[in-house]
């Protein structure tokens, strides 16, 4: 044998009994993957209305909402939630308190909980982007900014 094989040769052994024991976990699965396709197609397909949602994922540790954004989102905080937004398609601007960050798709944004935000779409078409709240986004955790704060 190689000094080579010799010293992968335990590792792969390893890796071999992980495979075997792990059909014998006594851990449960947590459930199945799901796959969402094309969602700039179904931010198309949502009512229309200045902001459009559709809640994509919920559980007890995070929501997804897709959301087509046709208007300006004014300034507001999450008490409860941090929120991940990412911008799918078309541009906008976010606005934090005292800072204006020009967002173009394919851009990310992580807004910690109880810090004021608001987003205005600037590009031809609405903007589209995927905003996961941890924890869960609940009703009434969406505080709306006092005009000039």
């Amino acid at each position: 044998m190689t000094p080579l094989g010799r010293r992968f040769t335990p590792i792969a052994s390893l890796a071999l009994a992980a495979l075997a024991t792990a059909g014998c976990s006594s851990i449960p699965l947590e459930g199945r993957a799901r796959i969402e396709r094309a969602l700039p197609e179904q931010a198309r397909a949502l009512p229309t209305a200045a902001i459009a949602r559709a809640t994509v994922h919920d559980d007890t540790y995070a929501s997804i909402q897709l959301i087509r954004i046709s208007e300006p989102i004014a300034l507001h905080r999450h008490l409860q939630s941090e929120e991940i937004v990412y911008l799918l398609s078309g541009a906008g601007v976010l606005h934090l308190r005292g800072e204006n960050v020009e967002l173009c798709a394919g851009d990310l944004a992580v807004i910690p909980r109880n810090t004021p935000h608001g987003f205005t779409p600037t590009g031809a078409e609405p903007a589209v982007v995927l905003s996961t709240f941890v924890p869960p986004f609940i009703d009434g955790d969406r505080v709306m900014e006092a005009e000039g704060r």
